[in-house]
């Protein structure tokens, strides 16, 4: 087994189908999944069963704890593959986004790959700011303190395991201090701009684009400025039972970048070809 996709839930049934559909559609096959649930309350690990025999090995296992962390190292336990690659239950991946993907390891050796994510809205401003986000994803592994994209992530299971796993005491940003503490030991992440994961936009949806990005901006500067991670004093609740499927955004996102836009790709693109 070359893949093992590990996916942590919590009431997600209305996302994971989605989610399993896209992996279902996989043009390579050579991989296994195993989700981790918390004890949903909802359907989701009855929608995870069904889709058993599409696949060569669907192991479906419960958490005692309700913590991503948790969940995502008792998936990696079980797991098989050469790599592990950890989703997000409310992401989607194209047809070919596990060919890519070993085709990128074999051209570009490594140990922790970062996969580039894209916004499920496509509108200008919205996709803007995940070049800007993507752009500083990038820049970051220069410095010691490097970001990750999100949950999605793939790392070879030896790594993993002499890290010591994600850190469960961290609500959020433990992709971050994964990442922070392989690149203490030499180890830097390698990032695959072809391989591209659908990120959902669901909590900016309920939550507002204010308040979203509010925490957003508030996690990178910890992230960012912070000596060590630690636990935040925000709200931060998660489980896929607080959002909706539908996908309609609020207009009028930010006048500033809006106006600005041309100026924000050109910085991009200039720092990129350095």
């Amino acid at each position: 087994m070359y893949f093992s996709i590990i996916i942590p839930t919590l009431n997600e049934e209305k996302f994971l189908p989605h989610l399993l559909e896209s992996l279902a559609k996989q043009k390579s096959g050579d991989f296994e999944i195993v989700i981790v649930d918390a004890k949903s309350e909802d359907q989701t690990v009855k929608k995870a069963q069904i889709f058993k025999t599409r696949f060569k090995k669907l192991t479906i296992l419960t958490s005692k704890e309700k913590n991503v962390s948790v969940q995502r190292n008792l998936g990696a336990v079980k797991a098989k593959g050469k790599f592990l690659v950890f989703l997000d239950a409310d992401g989607q991946v194209s047809p070919d986004f596990l060919a890519i993907l070993r085709q990128k390891i074999r051209q570009v050796p490594g140990l922790i790959y970062l996969p580039k994510f894209v916004p499920d809205i496509k509108t200008p401003d919205t996709q803007l700011m995940f070049e800007l986000a993507y752009f500083f994803v990038e820049i970051s592994q220069y410095t010691p303190r490097p970001f990750s994209c999100g949950g999605n992530l793939i790392i070879e299971p030896g790594l993993f395991r002499f890290l010591g796993g994600f850190n469960k005491n961290l609500p959020v940003s433990e992709d971050h201090d994964l990442i922070q503490r392989a690149k203490q030991l030499g180890v830097s992440a390698r990032l695959l701009p072809d391989v591209k994961v659908i990120f959902s936009l669901r909590r900016m949806r309920q939550e507002g684009r204010l308040k979203y990005f509010s925490k957003f901006l508030y996690l990178v500067s910890q992230t960012a400025l912070a000596g060590k991670l630690k636990p935040i004093p925000i709200e931060y609740e998660m489980g896929g039972q607080l959002y909706s499927v539908d996908k309609k955004s609020t207009r009028n996102f930010n006048w500033l970048i809006r106006a600005n836009l041309a100026k924000f790709k050109a910085l991009i693109n200039r720092h990129r070809d350095i």
